[in-house]
């Protein structure tokens, strides 16, 4: 339903209040949704419609032709340059009743922390800094029992590194019992609030923007898991949760699911790009592969770049090599640039030209990847 929004201002002395009223149609009310958040997943490139076929957000080809991937040595122009993150898990709330409130804070945010490391390393857009201080600690000391003297100048040589930025988690776990005429339904809500910020200059940072997600317990457990009966208020037969493990179980169960989904956003706000070296007909080859973060069966738009104007030309499924990546347009665009193209490509290879670059960009998690490694 529309709305309109009017401010009244006030004037000095005996100058009227003048209304200042803003359209009618700029602004909806809305419900704001408390659903469980869902993992943001690709559409494959065989799904695809022509309308589908443009270039997603956050997209940045600006520069790529600085981009050398030395991982000591990588220059600030590259957009691929991989920023160095360290993760925090902060504030650990729990609302419980007293069965699960010991339960609930015994998943420990430094457990949850040294698992979402596993998980964003994997992608390959960052670099990650472990707060696995304990396992460092002790593979340094079994280098040094075993050759001190190499070990000692490894260690003078290579320096640890510090973070561009700080990717900060807040956890809010909460446990309820529901109840209905004969039975009782354990219910659990685990939220994560993620912020990222530059230590240097304090600033929080406006992307990559992955906001708050909630998890449900019925998302990993099915409900009949979840019941139990209680026999003149204390606790009979059924789902046990004044038992530690059980409510550990599925709360770990939530953390994971909620750690996959906030991998998913990241790979939604920070797409991999790669430039197009040539088209043979439908296949094409890419200047980037693992290198730049191009995952398997990654769907990727494809897109002509001239003076600051975007073209897509087509979807494409790209499998990377360790620095390149070959594909094949699924569909191309129905429009006069792409069919031009298409007709070069089919009497050979076409090259784009310096005037006329063609590049890729990701369009979210890859379906394969989040089936097979979330």
């Amino acid at each position: 339903m529309a709305v309109s929004i009017s401010i009244l201002v006030s004037a000095c002395g005996s100058t009227p209040k003048a209304k200042i009223e803003y359209p009618s149609k700029q602004t909806n009310q809305q419900v704001v949704s408390k659903a469980p958040s869902q993992m943001q997943v690709a559409k494959s490139a065989f799904g695809f419609d022509d309308a589908d076929i443009q270039v997603p957000a956050y997209f940045d080809t600006q520069g790529l032709k600085y981009c050398t991937f030395e991982r000591e040595n990588e220059d600030n122009r590259c957009p691929l340059k991989k920023p160095t993150i360290r993760v925090y898990f902060d504030k650990n709330t729990v609302q419980a009743t007293n069965e699960e409130q010991q339960a609930l804070a015994a998943i420990s945010n430094q457990q949850i922390e040294l698992m979402l490391e596993n998980m964003v390393a994997g992608i390959n857009r960052f670099r990650i800094i472990t707060q696995d201080d304990q396992t460092i600690q002790q593979e340094i000391e079994k280098q040094l029992a075993n050759n001190a003297a190499a070990t000692a100048k490894r260690l003078s040589t290579k320096r640890a590194i510090n973070p561009d930025y700080i990717l900060k988690v807040d956890t809010l776990k909460t446990a309820d019992r529901f109840y209905g005429e004969y039975n009782g339904v354990a219910q659990y809500l685990l939220e994560m609030t993620a912020s990222v910020l530059d230590p240097f200059t304090q600033e929080k940072l406006p992307s990559p923007n992955i906001g708050k997600i909630r998890v449900e317990s019925n998302e990993v457990r099915d409900h009949d898991e979840l019941v139990f009966t209680e026999v003149s208020g204390r606790y009979y037969t059924g789902f046990n949760y004044q038992d530690q493990q059980n409510v550990q179980a599925v709360v770990a169960d939530m953390a994971s699911r909620g750690l996959s989904i906030l991998v998913t956003r990241l790979l939604s706000e920070l797409p991999a790009t790669g430039q197009v070296m040539g088209i043979k007909g439908n296949q094409i080859s890419i200047d980037r592969g693992q290198n730049a973060g191009i995952l398997p069966k990654e769907t990727m738009i494809v897109f002509a770049y001239e003076a600051g104007f975007v073209d897509p030309i087509g979807v494409a499924e790209v499998n990377p090599s360790k620095t390149s990546a070959n594909g094949r347009i699924v569909k191309w665009k129905n429009s006069k640039l792409a069919q031009q193209i298409l007709k070069q490509s089919q009497d050979g290879i076409f090259r784009p030209n310096a005037n006329q670059k063609i590049y890729v960009v990701s369009v979210g998690a890859p379906k394969d990847y989040v089936d097979n490694r979330l």
